[in-house]
Order: C-alpha cells, then sequence, then structure tokens
C-alpha cells in the first residue's frame, strides 16, 4: 500500500467539518444551515485567517482565500 497525503488531508478536513457541525448543532444551527455552511462546500480551507472552506464558486475562481479574506488582507 502507498502513502496518500491527499487522502489523508481530506480524511482530516472531513474531520473536521463534523466537529464543526456538531458544533453548529450545539449552539441551535439547524440542518439546512449546517448544509450551507459545512456539507455544500469544496473540501478546501481558506488560506486567509476565517478558518472556513471556500465556497464552490471561489475555488473555481482558482482563489485560495473566501472573498472576505481577500478583502481583508488588501487594507
Amino acid at each position: 500500500m502507498h502513502d496518500d497525503p491527499d487522502g489523508d488531508r481530506i480524511r482530516q478536513i472531513q474531520q473536521e467539518k463534523k466537529e464543526k457541525a456538531q458544533i453548529m448543532r450545539e449552539y441551535g444551527a439547524d440542518e439546512e444551515t449546517i448544509t450551507a455552511d459545512i456539507w455544500s462546500r469544496p473540501d478546501a480551507e481558506c488560506q486567509g485567517t476565517c478558518g472556513d472552506y471556500l465556497t464552490w464558486e471561489e475555488q473555481n475562481s482558482g482563489l485560495d482565500m473566501c472573498m472576505d479574506c481577500k478583502l481583508d488582507s488588501m487594507d
């Protein structure tokens, strides 16, 4: 069997998403909000300071940061 660093990273991101979803549930978020904020996003983390995940639009545009972090970095 060979090492799969990308696979390991994807599993780590999935685990982080599960933990974030659980925290959102504990704070009263409904499943629709959790789906929109976590599960409907690609497994690509923002390289800015927000600690969130990119949207499909941001990822498909080739961005490595969400628009909010991108704007903050320009200030």
